[in-house]
């Protein structure tokens, strides 16, 4: 398989010097072998819901309070744009059902709420280009930048050069760090290698998107997927292979 880097802009380190991103691969061969983790984990949200509530408004909990201040430095309201372990919350502590049909996307939702970092994946084989490729964690390009949201329409998100996304040359592949992916690269029910991602902006959720993607790993692993390494960039590694 052809190599793939995960890199930092300096500019994002310079504005966002807590920020912290984890990345797993795992070779899914057969989806419908991740429903028994689905109702496994699915045992937890009644806890989930009650250290919600214990919290109230939910704007103050720290994932949801540290994303909030972080989207208001990239230029759009944060009220409007909720970051994605914001909106899932928000779902959970409604008793509104979380569920896709999608075991994957069921799957990395559970853990991203019970773990309270958002969460993420790529298909790989779906990712744009060819060869030794890169991906690339920087400031939007509204003169350049491309984006297809999955389930919306590009002109609901809008590209400043305050914004922050991840992007493989002038595709952009999630907006506003984990707020919307792309409906080019994201997961479905054919995706077999598939790229797990979690990240944070400050040293209060530091450690949740590695113990998260740790958790997902041993999961998978424990029904025998093949999973990699968890690695994780920051400002002291901001590149790394995956």
């Amino acid at each position: 398989m052809s190599q793939l880097t995960f890199r930092i802009d300096p500019q994002i380190l310079q504005r966002f010097p807590d920020i912290k991103v984890a990345a797993l691969v795992a070779t899914v061969d057969n989806q419908s072998g991740l429903n028994g983790l689905v109702a496994k984990l699915s045992e937890q949200l009644p806890t989930v819901v009650e250290r919600i509530n214990a919290v109230e408004p939910i704007t103050k909990l720290d994932e949801i309070a540290v994303w909030r201040q972080t989207y208001g430095a990239m230029s759009i309201k944060p009220s409007k744009f909720h970051s994605s372990i914001e909106a899932l919350l928000r779902r959970v502590k409604k008793g509104d059902d979380i569920s896709t049909g999608l075991p994957v996307v069921d799957l990395y939702n559970l853990i991203s709420v019970i773990h309270g970092t958002p969460m993420g994946a790529y298909d790989r084989g779906k990712l744009p280009g060819s060869g030794d490729y890169e991906m690339i964690l920087r400031l939007g390009k509204p003169e350049a930048d491309q984006f297809e949201p999955l389930g919306g329409r590009a002109d609901s998100y809008p590209l400043n050069s305050d914004l922050v996304v991840h992007a493989m040359g002038t595709e952009i592949l999630c907006w506003g760090f984990n707020t919307r992916d792309s409906a080019n690269s994201c997961v479905d029910d054919t995706s077999r290698s598939i790229i797990f991602m979690s990240e944070s902006s400050s040293p209060v959720t530091a450690e949740k998107p590695t113990t998260a993607l740790n958790d997902l790993a041993a999961l998978l692993a424990d029904i025998g997927v093949s999973v990699g390494a968890v690695d994780v960039a920051d400002a002291g590694n901001p590149e790394i292979d995956i």
